[in-house]
């Protein structure tokens, strides 16, 4: 059962993103702050290219998003008020089906995670998260269990 604390702190939040230019517009949606497994993926299904970006800083939160609304470096200008300075892990979860190889998009599946900036500190504070640390836990699972994890 979750404690008081991970309930309050597992909620659907809502998210900014801009770029720090004269005339930038300023975009407010809906995204996820610290969310479990259960949360990514039926946000996942609700995405419209069954895409979430997320984000994952220096102590572990994760801020996670539909695909389509932003980019990295506009949520975090927005949502901290400073430049992307390789302080975040910046990456996607989608869906990945093996069966299904010549679909573009995959709308159900295996878990797909897929770290980008892994020279810098991408991996390493991904691995902050608590929900990141039990989806890597399951790389070398079988069958519907297993995550396809990528560092790019």
């Amino acid at each position: 059962m979750k404690s008081f604390q991970q309930y309050i702190m597992e909620k659907p939040a809502k998210l900014s993103a801009t770029f720090p230019y004269k005339g930038a517009k300023w975009v407010d949606f809906r995204g996820l702050e610290d969310p479990n497994e259960n949360e990514l993926v039926s946000f996942l299904n609700k995405a419209k290219f069954r895409s979430l970006r997320f984000l994952v800083d220096t102590k572990g939160k994760m801020w996670a998003w539909d695909g389509e609304h932003s980019l990295h470096d506009a949520v975090i200008y927005a949502m901290t008020g400073e430049k992307y300075n390789g302080d975040y892990a910046k990456g996607t979860i989608e869906f990945f089906n093996v069966d299904d190889e010549k679909s573009i998009i995959h709308k159900s599946g295996n878990l797909r995670v897929i770290v980008m900036n892994s020279r810098t500190v991408g991996t390493n504070f991904a691995l902050k998260n608590r929900t990141m640390k039990a989806l890597a836990k399951r790389i070398n699972s079988k069958g519907k269990d297993r995550v396809y994890w990528s560092d790019v």
